[in-house]
């Protein structure tokens, strides 16, 4: 066989043999999934106003600083102080003292859909329930 054609296979086997081990060893290596920037809402519509149709409660939920927060709770005309308030992920959660009732109400939400929000609603004297909010346009 000719040395030149001898060095050519071997050269071509040699870049083929590097051709299949780089390929493989891509399947090796994990991937992590991009942060998500922190101006985008996690879930998208959560943010807005929100009324309790049984209450009259209404809610101003914003997206500050990469997390939901209760900016106001209100009940006509009267403003609620918001005492505690935390965001895990895909659950809000806050407590506020409801001064005509001398109770103070936790909500924590449960799911979202549209223009409704499903939560859970509990009063420090052992009362809870659940409730859909509707989103007031």
């Amino acid at each position: 066989m000719n040395p030149n054609r001898k060095v050519f296979i071997t050269v071509l086997s040699f870049m083929l043999a590097m051709l299949v081990i780089a390929c493989s060893c891509s399947s090796l290596i994990p991937t992590t999934p991009s942060p998500q920037p922190s101006s985008q809402e996690s879930m998208p519509g959560l943010a807005g106003t929100w009324r309790d149709p049984q209450t009259s409660d209404t809610y101003l939920i914003a997206w500050q600083n990469g997390q939901y927060v209760v900016v106001s709770c209100t009940w006509e005309g009267t403003s609620y102080s918001i005492t505690s308030q935390s965001w895990m992920g895909s659950t809000l959660t806050w407590s506020y003292n409801d001064t005509d009732l001398n109770l103070t109400v936790t909500i924590t939400t449960t799911s979202l859909s549209g223009d409704s929000l499903n939560i859970n609603w509990s009063y420090n004297d052992g009362t809870s329930g659940t409730e859909t909010l509707g989103r007031v346009k």
